[in-house]
C-alpha cells in the first residue's frame, strides 16, 4: 500500500540524484509525473511519432520480430523471447529501485512512450506492485533487456508481483491494487527493456548502503584508536593538507571529529602501527570511488539511454549507443575494490585489538575472565577471514569479460554483473563491521570505558542495549544479526556522513 507520509516527488522536467532513486525505492518518495502541459505535449509528440511510423510500415525498432508476420504482436513476442532467465529474483527494494531509474529515463520524453504508461509505472512504485525481477546476466549491450522484459510483461498483466508481502500473478496484483494492465506498443516494450537501468537502480542502493558503510569503518578505527590508546598525531590535519585526496581530509576530519582530536599528540604517544596509522588514506579510497559513482549515477539517471532514441522536435530516430552501461560498470567495479581494501581495514583492526602485545594490554582474543572462557573472539577472526575472501572475490572487475553471440549483440556490458557483485560485497562487509563492532565493545569493557570519546561512547551505549558483553564463550551469530540490524536500521550513532 502507498506510504500516506510519501513526500511528492515529480519526474520528468528536473535532473535525478541517486538519493531520489533511493528514497524511491523505500517508499519515502510518492513518483509522479510532471504536471507541466508543455512537458505533456512533449510525451504526446514523441508516442506520435512511433505511432505514424509503424502505420507507415517502417522499422520503428531495428531488427524488430522481423520474422513474424503480424505486426500487432510485436510487443508481445519481444517480451516473450526474452523471458529466458533462471537466476534469483531481486528483493522488493531492489526491484524498485530499478523500475525508478527505468521510470527516470522514460520520463525525459525521448522514449515514445504513451503518458499512460509512465502514469502505471508510477503507480507500480507508489503502490508497491513490484515486477519479480530476475538478476540476469547480460546479453546485450545493455545487458537489461532479459531482466526488464519480466518489468514489461507484469505491466500488460502477465509473469509475477510482490504485493502485500506475497508473491502473486501480475494480473491479480494489479487487481488487488485497481490498476489495469496496459496493452504495450512495439517500441513501449523496447524502452522498457533498454537501457541501463538496472545497473543503475542497483547502483544507487550500492552508493547509499557504501556511504553509510564508510562511516561506519571509521567509527570502528576511532573506537580501535581509544581502546588500544593511539596516537592522535597520526591524524595532524597538516598531514592530509600535504597530500590532499578529497577522501584522505573526509576521513581524517571524521577520525578527529570522532576521537575529539586536540591538536597534537598525547605526551608518551608512540607510533601505532599502520592500520591506524594509514587508516585515513585507506577510508579515503572508498569515499573517493563512493563521490565518483555519484557523479556517473547522477549523469546516467538525467540521460537518455535508449536504442533508438525518439526525437520529439525533428521527428527522427536516432540509433546510436547510448544504451550501452559501461560507465556504470567501471565506476561499480572501483566501488567495489574499494570496499574490498576497507574490509581488510576492519579484519586488521579486529587482529590489532585481539594481540597483547599491538593493542597495548588488551586479553589476548578479547577473553574477558581466562578461567570461564578461553576463546572469547578468537572464532570470530576466523570467520571474518573468511568473509573477507568472499568480499575480495565479489570484488574481481566484471569490466574485463566479455562474451558475444552474432553481429547484433557483440558487445555485451557487464555493467548489471558489476552491481550485483558490488551489492555482495557489501553485504558481507556489512557482516566483517558488525563483529569488530562487537569486538571493539568488547575492548571498551576491558577498559572500563577510560581513554573513550564521543564516537566509542555513543556506538558502545547503542550495541549494549542489545547484545550482553562477553564474560564466557557463547554463540555469538545473534549478537552479529542485531548489530547488522542497528546498522541497516540507521540506528547506529556514525555521525554525520558529509
Amino acid at each position: 500500500m502507498a506510504n500516506e507520509s510519501a513526500v511528492l516527488f515529480q519526474l520528468g522536467l528536473d535532473d535525478i540524484t541517486p538519493g531520489d532513486i533511493v528514497a524511491l525505492a523505500d517508499g519515502r518518495y510518492r513518483a509522479v509525473l510532471n504536471p507541466d502541459e508543455g512537458y505533456r505535449a512533449q510525451l504526446q509528440r514523441g508516442a506520435e511519432i512511433v505511432r505514424l511510423q509503424a502505420q507507415a510500415g517502417q522499422p520503428v525498432i531495428e531488427l524488430l520480430d522481423r520474422e513474424d508476420d503480424s505486426r500487432l504482436d510485436t510487443a508481445t513476442g519481444l517480451m516473450q523471447r526474452h523471458a529466458t532467465a533462471t537466476e534469483a529474483i531481486l528483493r522488493e527494494r531492489e526491484s524498485a529501485a530499478v523500475i525508478g531509474a527505468r521510470l527516470a529515463v522514460l520520463a525525459r520524453g525521448y522514449s515514445g512512450v504513451r503518458t499512460q504508461v509512465l502514469e502505471l509505472m508510477c503507480e507500480l512504485l507508489n503502490l508497491r506492485v513490484l515486477p519479480r525481477i530476475p538478476a540476469s546476466t547480460p546479453g546485450s549491450s545493455d545487458g537489461g533487456r532479459i531482466p526488464m522484459s519480466y518489468v514489461a510483461a507484469a505491466m500488460t498483466g502477465h509473469r509475477e508481483v510482490s504485493y502485500l508481502g506475497r508473491v502473486v500473478l501480475a494480473s491479480e496484483g494489479l487487481r488487488a491494487a485497481r490498476l489495469s494492465p496496459v496493452e504495450l506498443r512495439p517500441k513501449e516494450a523496447m524502452a522498457i527493456m533498454s537501457g541501463t537501468s538496472v545497473a543503475t537502480g542497483l547502483g544507487c542502493l550500492a552508493w547509499e548502503r557504501g556511504r553509510r558503510l564508510v562511516r561506519f569503518a571509521t567509527a570502528l578505527t576511532a573506537m580501535a584508536h581509544d581502546v588500544t590508546h593511539g596516537n592522535p598525531g597520526h591524524f595532524d590535519p597538516r598531514l592530509d593538507a600535504l597530500k590532499p585526496h578529497e577522501g584522505t581530509r573526509t576521513a581524517a576530519q571524521w577520525l578527529r571529529d570522532d576521537i575529539e582530536y586536540g591538536g597534537r599528540s598525547r605526551e608518551g604517544c608512540s607510533t601505532d602501527p599502520g592500520v591506524l596509522r594509514c587508516a585515513p588514506q585507506l577510508l579515503g579510497l572508498l569515499i573517493d570511488a563512493i563521490r565518483r559513482t555519484e557523479r556517473v549515477l547522477e549523469v546516467e539517471l538525467s540521460s537518455v539511454s535508449d536504442a533508438p532514441i525518439v526525437h520529439p522536435t525533428t521527428g527522427e530516430l536516432l540509433i546510436g549507443g547510448n544504451s550501452y552501461g559501461g560507465q556504470v560498470a567501471f565506476a561499480l567495479d572501483g566501488l567495489s575494490s574499494a570496499i574490498a581494501a576497507v574490509v581488510g581495514l576492519m579484519a586488521r583492526l579486529l587482529a590489532l585489538v585481539c594481540d597483547p602485545d599491538a593493542s597495548r594490554g588488551l586479553n589476548r582474543d578479547l577473553v574477558a575472565d581466562p578461567s570461564v572462557g578461553r576463546h572469547g573472539f578468537r572464532s570470530m577472526r576466523a570467520t571474518v577471514s573468511g568473509l573477507v575472501a568472499q568480499a575480495r572475490k565479489h570484488a574481481l572487475p566484471g569490466t574485463g569479460f566479455l562474451t558475444a553471440f552474432g553481429h547484433d549483440h557483440d558487445l555485451p556490458c557487464p555493467a548489471q554483473l558489476s552491481a550485483i557483485d558490488c551489492l555482495r560485497a557489501l553485504s558481507v562487509t556489512e557482516s566483517v563491521a558488525a563483529i569488530v563492532a562487537l569486538a571493539m565493545c568488547q575492548a571498551v569493557d576491558l577498559r572500563d570505558g577510560q581513554g573513550c570519546h564521543r564516537r566509542a561512547s555513543a556506538i558502545y551505549g547503542a550495541v549494549r542495549q542489545l547484545v550482553p558483553r562477553l564474560t564466557k564463550d557463547r554463540a555469538q551469530d545473534r549478537d552479529v544479526v542485531s548489530v547488522l540490524e542497528l546498522f541497516r536500521a540507521g540506528l547506529l550513532p556514525l555521525g554525520s556522513l558529509d
